[in-house]
């Protein structure tokens, strides 16, 4: 049997509930810490043993505390034929939110001390109690207690039962027990000694009535066992002497099943005709019940021997006999399994064929074991490639998940955001997955910052979102960049970092400032609507940059009517409609552009452009005019 020392808890008892569809567990917390939460692999068998159903499943707020049952209920669909159920425990939490995870190299190899019922089990348990199953045993690498419960050598205290394991060996040895028993025993004796004596003369008195009818009756039988005897003498004599009386016996003993003892016989009878034949016949009949017993119960023939009883089986050229052989390498195959030996029995089953009952399973059941190794061992990536190949096999699922999430905590921890991330995201709601990966955002950001990279840091930190202070890391770096284009007098690239930040620190006050610095720029330049374009959009106003919109406006427009611009001149200019001698302008360029149109016979356009001016009175002259060409022209 194997053992894993480290778990914080015990499984004593696994109850299949089929009203409720549940598998119930009562554990026991052996740690000094209260738990919280447990995974546990639940597998359920039919009448045969065979696994029907597995399901893994994780019971939260437990409330489980130090050296008291609780329980826990493992929702499942019970199958038809469900005989049996088996649990063991992968991970448990404790409420201090520390983790024991499952590890199969961490199990130890032990002995059960677990009594048969009789006389010594009776005697323990008069002097240690109901719960004692078996008398302590010393091994190699631990203690294993009167309550049947292993032990680490160094562990001076019963995990189960609490008990001094000084005092365990001193006062429930074998030895120790027995000689309570005894002592007792004597006691009683001496207590009943009178009614026994009373009792004893009354039994001799029947005894020798008895003896004496027995008497006639053995003569009787001596009688007829010498009779008996005379006439095998003579049955012996005439079939051949002795030899072929062995050959009889022999032949007896096969058909009673009794193939040791026939084997023996025909053994000593050498070349005696007919000794042979019988030999070959009773060796294959010992190989063939010895092939079915390994293949019900592998523990019987471990190991090689199992190996050469499979090889021996596959020499008889028998069909029916390399099919047993197949059977019992199967089983073979999951012994080495439940050894821990999962790949070596994977690649066992494979090489056998396709057909055999319970190979498929049994190899499926391996994959997941090495899959559970690889994840014990830390590789994620190998084990999630396992589990995932594994498809609908009852865990894989939920274990593939499991393999990705610790992988992605490795990541995380080794500096592999991207990645990482990406794995939390794939996870879903899986744990705390849709948690981590703002995380992971984050600390890339703190990465690419320490690195000098600004600008990737800042992105980082703007997916991390509301993580932490990222919002504050993000809106300190654009900062930095503001600042620093200020700083060189590059007012271009300044103005539309400041313009994002507005509401933060003086913000607003700098991006007034750079976009002031442009339009004076453009403006000593003479580009007027560039100088005009730049206060375009800003928050408030203030004395220069309302001076220089206006001027830039005002002389933008005539520039523009020099160049025959005149709709772009008039639009510049009535944005200053008020400043100096702005609306003459406006009143002149409408008039002379609704001449142009007019000449090109557009009088629609025309009066449209003269509409604002009509109250004028040139305007309204031409008004009239242009009213009566088109008149005119109307058909």
């Amino acid at each position: 049997m194997r053992v894993d020392l480290n778990c914080p808890a015990e499984i004593a008892a696994v109850e299949i509930r089929r009203e409720e569809d549940c598998v119930r567990l009562i554990l026991m917390d052996l740690a000094d810490r209260p738990i919280d939460s447990c995974e546990a692999t639940v597998r359920i068998r039919n009448r045969e043993g065979e696994e029907i159903a597995r399901e893994v499943h994780r019971a939260r707020a437990l409330r489980g505390r130090p050296h008291i049952a609780f329980s826990m209920t493992v929702p499942m669909e019970i199958p038809e034929g469900a005989e049996s159920a088996e649990a063991t425990l992968d991970k448990v939490w404790f409420e201090d939110r520390d983790v024991w995870r499952r590890s199969p190299a961490a199990e130890k190899e032990y002995e059960s001390n677990r009594l048969e019922p009789g006389n010594e089990l009776n005697a323990l348990r008069y002097v240690a109690g109901e719960g004692a199953v078996g008398f302590p045993s010393q091994q190699a690498d631990l203690w294993v207690c009167v309550c049947g419960r292993p032990n680490g050598n160094g562990e001076t205290v019963c995990a189960r039962c609490r008990r001094q394991r000084e005092m365990i060996f001193r006062q429930y040895s074998r030895g120790a027990v027995l000689s309570r028993v005894s002592q007792r025993e004597r006691q009683l004796d001496l207590e009943t000694r009178g009614a026994r004596e009373e009792t004893a003369r009354l039994q001799r008195l029947r005894e020798e009535e008895y003896n004496r009818k027995r008497e006639i009756r053995r003569k009787w039988r001596r009688g007829l066992l010498t009779a008996a005897a005379l006439l095998a003498l003579a049955a012996g004599i005439y079939w051949g002497g002795l030899p072929a009386w062995r050959l009889y016996t022999a032949d007896k003993a096969m058909q009673e099943d009794r193939l040791e003892e026939a084997r023996e016989t025909l053994t000593a009878l050498g070349g005696f005709p007919g000794a042979e034949e019988r030999l070959a016949e009773t060796e294959r009949r010992i190989l063939r019940r010895d092939g079915g017993l390994a293949a019900e119960n592998p523990e019987a023939f471990p190991g090689e021997e199992a190996a050469r009883l499979a090889a021996a089986l596959r020499e008889t050229g028998e069909e029916a006999d390399g099919a047993l052989a197949d059977r019992v390498d199967l089983a073979r195959a999951g012994a080495m399994l439940k050894a821990g030996e999962a790949e070596a029995a994977e690649a066992l089953a494979s090489g056998l064929p396709e057909g055999l009952s319970g190979r498929e399973q049994l190899i499926l059941d391996c994959r997941y074991a090495r899959g559970e190794a690889a994840l014990a061992a830390n590789e994620h990536a190998r084990a999630q490639e396992i589990f995932e190949a594994l498809g609908d096999y009852p865990g894989a699922a939920e274990k593939a998940k499991e393999a990705r999430y610790e992988g992605a905590l490795a990541d995380l921890e080794e500096g592999k955001y991207d990645e990482a991330a990406a794995a939390f995201a794939s996870l879903g709601d899986y744990q705390d997955s849709r948690e981590l990966i703002p995380r992971c955002h984050y600390l890339k950001g703190m990465t690419l910052e320490e690195a000098g990279e600004a600008e990737a840091a800042r992105l980082a930190y703007l997916e991390a979102g509301e993580h932490e202070d990222a919002p504050a890391r993000a809106a300190a770096i654009r900062w930095s960049q503001a600042e620093a284009a200020l700083a060189a007098e590059d007012y271009e690239a300044a103005l539309p970092l400041y313009r994002e930040m507005d509401g933060y620190e003086d913000a607003r006050d700098k991006w007034i400032q750079c976009a002031t610095e442009l339009a004076r720029k453009a403006y000593k330049e003479r580009e007027y609507t560039a100088a005009a374009a730049w206060l375009e959009d800003l928050p408030e106003d203030t004395r220069t940059t309302r001076q220089i919109r206006t001027r830039a406006y005002y002389l933008g427009a005539k520039a523009a009517a020099n160049r025959g611009e005149t709709e772009k001149a008039i639009e510049m200019m009535e944005k200053v409609s008020d400043y100096g001698d702005a609306r003459k302008n406006i009143r002149n360029w409408r008039i002379a552009l609704a001449k142009e149109k007019a000449d090109a016979g557009q009088y629609a356009e025309a009066l449209e452009i003269l509409a604002p001016v009509a109250e004028n009175y040139q305007a309204g002259q031409l008004i009239k005019e242009i009213e009566k060409k088109a008149a005119e022209t109307d058909p």
